[in-house]
């Protein structure tokens, strides 16, 4: 539209001006330059409205119109579309939201569980060490009882052994003891048992207990019904006792409670066998030993010395 415009100002121009136009057959440089470009615009004018022409024959702007009509439809359903996506991402920022406070919820909830369960592993491992501390001294005990019964069978059968020497022996003296009867009656005089026995007695004090244990036998062999002889088969014990013989010194011990469970000696006859169990680490039966006199004898002092002797070994 404006170049057509202004190819009308022009043509009017150049009938306007007094130099120009076919009466003129001889035109200047200018004129002759001014005729040209009007050529031109008239040319430019011819092809603009062909062009025009092409487009609204072929339908080219009604076309698009449609065009555009439907980019716009396009662009209005974009923005429905855009704005239904909008409310979707909210709806899924909420959602992450939420499940990320559930997420620290859980990781809260596993932690205090790690936590708990630590603490539950430590508390198994103690109670674990104790039992083990326990079954450990639960087998020591057993080995050690297992030894002093073997130790005490062991005893049982010495002693056996021995009770039945000493039976060979009494029945070998018995002979002789008639034979010597009348002879030691007639040797002692009417003092001589006692006498026998001091002599024992006064070796024993000044520590010759060979002597001691051949003077207190001759007297039990001469006089076993005698009120002392109880004294002496005590002093028998006491004697091996001293020597570290305990064996003997159970054994005689153990004659003296049997021969002469009356006599003054049989308390201190029973404690002392039970130290010498004591001594070969016969705990237990030396506690049960001990535990007799105590029954048996609870006003005597051997009892005193007992319940000392049972703590001692608790």
């Amino acid at each position: 539209m404006k170049r057509h415009s202004a190819f009308i100002a022009l043509l009017f121009l150049a009938m306007a001006i007094p130099a120009c136009g076919p009466g003129f057959p001889i035109m200047t440089g200018e004129q002759e330059k001014f005729m040209n470009d009007v050529d031109r615009l008239v040319k430019d004018n011819e092809e603009l409205k062909r062009k025009v022409a092409v487009l609204e024959g072929s339908g080219g702007l009604s076309s698009l119109r449609t065009e555009v009509d439907g980019l716009k439809r396009s662009l209005a359903e974009s923005n429905i579309g855009l704005d239904k996506l909008r409310q979707d991402m909210a709806f899924v920022r909420g959602a992450v939201e939420e499940g990320t406070h559930e997420k620290e919820e859980i990781l809260d909830a596993v932690r205090a569980a790690d936590t708990n369960s630590a603490d539950l592993v430590s508390r198994l491992a103690a109670i674990e060490s104790s039992v083990r501390s326990v079954q450990d001294g639960l087998a020591s005990m057993e080995v050690s009882q297992q030894y002093n019964d073997s130790r005490f069978s062991e005893l049982k059968d010495e002693v056996a052994a021995l009770n039945k020497q000493a039976l060979m022996l009494e029945q070998a003296v018995a002979g002789a003891r008639t034979e010597a009867a009348g002879l030691k009656e007639g040797a002692e005089g009417p003092g001589g048992a006692e006498d026998l026995y001091n002599k024992g007695f006064r070796e024993t004090t000044a520590k010759d207990y060979s002597s001691a244990i051949q003077s207190f036998q001759k007297f039990l062999s001469a006089h076993p019904e005698h009120k002392l002889a109880g004294n002496a088969q005590y002093w028998l014990g006491e004697i091996y006792y001293a020597k570290g013989d305990m064996e003997m010194a159970i054994l005689e011990f153990d004659k003296a409670l049997k021969k002469y469970p009356g006599s003054e000696k049989t308390p201190a006859s029973l404690l002392k066998q039970a130290f010498a169990f004591e001594k070969l680490g016969a705990k237990k039966e030396a506690r049960v030993l001990l535990q007799e006199v105590i029954q048996k004898y609870p006003k005597s002092g051997e009892a005193g010395l007992a319940r000392k002797r049972l703590d001692a070994l608790k």
